[in-house]
């Protein structure tokens, strides 16, 4: 049996349409998965995200574990956030996760849904082995989260929890109804927004249900992973994996090879054969997963995600290409089932970030 969120029976009354994702029942759309996605970028829409695995670490070595797990320096200042990679002994991704200081000792990780009980694993095999003093408890599943992104999202967030003094990959702990919550401004879409976590799950029913009457359009997985694309974020399991690199993944900038963590030796040594680039169409054909990659005739890469991005009406992908033709610019083909689409190298995001994203002009 697939598991469900807390929010299951808010989504069956909504209408939604259901898929199973890493073993979880989640909403794959409401509407359209276009419509959801147009919403996001110009408005505001809120997303079940209680598959994802949440972790919180402690004890007097949390900051050393942490340092030796993660590729970035997560030695920071209490309540800020980093995005970061796990490697293993070989210098391949086991997972791309964020992770949050809470106090000197106290740290929040959240990790991919697919990857949840292998990095928990890792987490205590790596504990066990080295003699760390951390204790790590996995809150996943008796707590609620949910993603309010877009531009709207820091309007109708504060109607319920009131001012939200935080800037961008920072957490706090805040109240809603006088229930503690963990609200950090991070997301999975390119767009402005709030991350929340609720110990108390009816609180987090009960905020579902409140920021949809306040105007924010319930959006399911389809939605989510057309806007990760067209912000250039990479899905675990299909844009990296365990045979991937950080070089390859074109993610170095989440590495800080001025400390030590596992993998770094092996990650130094390695010679990337091959790089990810984001693809455009030109036209409103869509590159797919594992299709091939062409240039003059020879296959030289292959798709790892691909779609149609409302937001720039044209269709859009990741690949891996050779180093040599990674370059803004490259023109390629791409073999959709015998046809051979044109697609040129492409800057990510995709979309105009004076226009959308998190980084828009404020008008």
């Amino acid at each position: 049996m697939p598991l469900r969120t807390p929010l299951y029976e808010e989504h069956v009354s909504l209408g939604a349409t259901f898929m199973i994702f890493n073993g979880w029942e989640m909403p794959l759309k409401y509407t359209s998965s276009i419509d959801e996605t147009l919403s996001v970028r110009n408005s505001v829409g809120i997303f079940d995200v209680s598959h994802m695995g949440r972790l919180f670490i402690s004890g007097k070595d949390s900051l050393r574990f942490l340092q030796l797990i993660c590729t970035n320096d997560v030695d920071v200042e209490i309540g800020r956030g980093r995005y970061t990679l796990i490697l293993n002994g070989k210098a391949g991704i086991m997972d791309d996760d964020t992770v949050f200081r809470l106090s000197e000792d106290r740290f929040f990780m959240v990790v991919n849904a697919g990857s949840r009980d292998k990095i928990l694993s890792w987490l205590n095999k790596v504990k066990i082995e080295k003699g760390f003093n951390v204790e790590i408890k996995d809150e996943t599943i008796n707590t609620v989260m949910v993603a309010v992104q877009g531009p709207r999202s820091k309007e109708l967030t504060e109607e319920l929890i009131g001012k939200l003094d935080i800037k961008r990959y920072r957490i706090a702990e805040l109240l809603f109804q006088d229930s503690p919550v963990l609200v950090s401004r991070s997301g999975y879409t390119g767009e402005d927004g709030y991350e929340l976590i609720f110990r108390d799950v009816k609180k987090g029913i009960t905020f579902f249900r409140e920021i949809l009457k306040g105007g924010a359009k319930p959006c399911g997985l389809g939605s989510r992973d057309i806007l990760r694309l067209e912000a250039g974020m990479c899905l675990y399991g299909q844009d990296m994996d365990e045979s991937i690199t950080p070089k390859e993944a074109a993610l170095e900038s989440v590495v800080s090879y001025e400390k030590e963590f596992i993998g770094k030796e092996s990650l130094l040594n390695r010679v990337p054969d091959k790089i990810r680039v984001g693809i455009k169409s030109k036209s409103k054909r869509s590159p797919r997963h594992g299709a091939k990659v062409i240039k003059n005739g020879e296959s030289v890469g292959y798709v790892t995600s691909g779609t149609y991005s409302p937001t720039i009406n044209s269709g859009i992908g990741m690949a891996y290409v050779r180093p040599d033709l990674s370059s803004i610019g490259t023109t390629l083909q791409v073999d959709v089932k015998g046809d051979l689409i044109e697609v040129v190298v492409s800057e990510m995001p995709f979309y105009d970030t004076s226009k959308y994203g998190w980084r828009r002009v404020k008008s």
